[in-house]
């Protein structure tokens, strides 16, 4: 018992040697699937920030385009110029009456 044959000295290296490649096979694996999820996070950011873009381009050009839409007065009519009467008629008179002075 103390004194370990040559089968056994290459038996407990082949197994070391198995288990140290069942190892690094597993790590490899496990390392191929966290740069995948690396990568799918990455690619998820990396939309995220063309969509952001893309909705404050689309905010900027809505906001400019109903600015302009409101501010410019080329949709809405003009009306006539309103005729303001020299002579208010009084009740009752069929004479028009000239308008009084507001101020005093």
């Amino acid at each position: 018992m103390g004194i370990e044959t040559p089968n056994d000295i290459d038996r407990a290296a082949i197994e070391e040697h198995a288990q140290r490649t069942v190892e690094q096979t597993a790590l490899r694996k496990v390392r191929r699937t966290l740069d995948e999820i690396e990568k799918a996070e990455a690619a998820g950011r990396r939309t995220l920030r063309y969509v952001l873009i893309a909705c404050a381009i689309l905010a900027v050009i809505g906001a400019w385009f109903f600015w302009g839409l409101i501010f410019s007065g080329r949709d809405l009519p003009k009306a006539p110029p309103m005729k303001v009467p020299s002579a208010v008629p009084q009740k009752g008179d069929e004479r028009a009456q000239p308008a009084a002075s507001m101020a005093r």
